[in-house]
């Protein structure tokens, strides 16, 4: 308590021990702009480099698509139907490696011992979405360069030039996939991408 007629300290422009400790700042507690930035990457999802190695993968599989395979993109999809469609009928017998699966598509396109549901041209055509008139004109186009074959007995199957596709489209299509999963993983896409679920 003051005591009357006794006057107090000025408070002015000095201050107390307490609050110069307060203002001070220590150079071990400055982060720099940089500093932050970096960690922030660091926690982040890198989504856009993942897409744009995605991006990239797809535009890859176009060119090669029309320039080694010459054919239009929804030739090679209405392609892929049936390579499904012979796929889900191997699969039956156990997985394979891709030797194997090079053996068993040789006997398909071959027509030897692998008995397969039909294929037709309206069930391709509902798997696409597309007209079954197109799905008609693109596979008796396909069937011309004998990447497909089809009867009215047998429905709609890989032709024997396929076992040259798969040789050689195929296994630079999984050499390509394999460095776009190295990318993600580099890149840490790949573990946020697995973790999408959690």
């Amino acid at each position: 308590m003051p005591i009357l007629g006794c006057t107090l300290p000025g408070i002015g422009r000095v201050k107390t021990t307490m609050s110069d400790q307060k203002t001070t700042i220590g150079i071990n507690k400055v982060v720099s702009l940089e500093e932050a930035s970096n960690e922030m990457v660091l926690r982040e999802p890198l989504f856009s480099k993942g897409l744009y190695h995605w991006v990239m993968f797809i535009l890859s599989l176009y060119t090669r698509v029309r320039e080694k395979l010459n054919m239009d993109y929804e030739s090679f999809v209405i392609l892929q139907v049936a390579v499904s469609h012979s796929l889900y009928e191997i699969n039956k017998s156990g997985n394979k490696t891709f030797a194997e699966l090079e053996e068993q598509m040789a006997k398909i396109t071959q027509k030897k011992s692998i008995k397969t549901s039909k294929l037709t041209f309206a069930s391709i055509a509902e798997v696409l979405q597309l007209p079954r008139e197109t799905v008609r004109r693109k596979v008796i186009s396909l069937s011309k360069k004998d990447i497909l074959t089809f009867s009215s007995y047998g429905g709609i199957k890989l032709g024997p030039f396929y076992k040259s596709i798969y040789k050689d489209f195929v296994s630079q299509t999984t050499l390509d996939l394999s460095s776009l999963i190295k990318k993600w993983e580099k890149t840490g896409a790949l573990k946020t991408l697995l973790e999408l679920d959690k």
